[in-house]
Formats: C-alpha cells, structure tokens, sequence
C-alpha cells in the first residue's frame, strides 16, 4: 500500500501553513503539479494516507484519501477560486486523522532518518517536488516517530 507525503508550498497569495490550513478546511488536497496527479493515479490504493510537511515548520497533519483524483471543475466555484493556484492539476478529498506540533528540525531529522535519504541536499531536492511517496512501513515509522515527540 502507498502512502503520500505531501509538502504545503508558499504561494503569492499566502503562506504555507496558511495554504495547508485552507486546503484542509475544506476536506481537499490539491495537486500542485501533473507529476503529483499522474503519480496519485497511478500509486494510490483503497486505505492510502497522506502527511502534510508545511515548509519551515515542520509535519502538521495526517488523513486519510477519499477520494480517487478529481479535476478542479469538482469545485465549487467559490472553492475553485480560493484554491486556484493548489488545485490547479486536480485534488482529492481527504478526512484530517490526527494533528501534530512538530520543528522544522525534528520534522527533518524523522523524515531524513525514516526514509533513509543519503543527505541533506537529496531530501530538500526530494521535498521541492511537492510529494513524496512513502511505504506502509515508512508511514508507521513516521507515526510512531511523531507520537513519540
């Protein structure tokens, strides 16, 4: 089973925890990129699970995937326009599970350790791209490492 990890991004038009906080208002994530939706269409199953990683602030939120990948014209109008720039490539609906307060620096140090990433350089590289798919076994791992802080 895939499991996602999904990087909330500054946009012009807010902050990142402010673009994480409305996508997850509103029960959706939205799928930045085509990369994102083709790889979401081709890896996620029945049961999969995302983690939020807001940039400089460290893991934020866990839930649970809904939804297979919709377009953005699934939106509301209203909606559509408020997550224009996060919902360009589609999104999918999502129920919020769990919470967390995590640094920057502990959030980097669990992910760096968990899915065993050569350095530092390939991990920042590897968050740029706006998800990263992670394995049932990395997910747990996160979890665990997450409650444990």
């Amino acid at each position: 089973m895939s499991h996602f990890l999904f990087i909330a991004g500054a946009l012009r038009e807010r902050s990142s925890q402010a673009s994480a906080e409305v996508q997850l208002a509103h029960d959706l994530w939205g799928l930045r990129t085509a990369l994102i939706r083709d790889n979401l269409r081709t890896y996620m199953t029945d049961g999969s699970c995302g983690l939020v990683y807001v940039l400089k602030q460290g893991l934020r939120a866990g839930f649970t995937i809904q939804s297979r990948v919709l377009p953005p014209e699934d939106l509301d109008e209203f909606v559509r326009d408020e997550l224009r720039e996060e919902t360009r490539y589609g999104f999918v609906r999502v129920k919020v599970t769990q919470s967390w307060q995590s640094t920057p620096e502990a959030s980097l140090a669990l992910l760096h350790q968990v899915l065993e990433v050569p350095d530092q350089a390939e991990l920042t590289r590897r968050l740029n791209l706006g998800m990263h798919r992670v394995t049932q076994e990395q997910y747990a791992a996160l979890l665990n490492g997450l409650e444990r802080a």
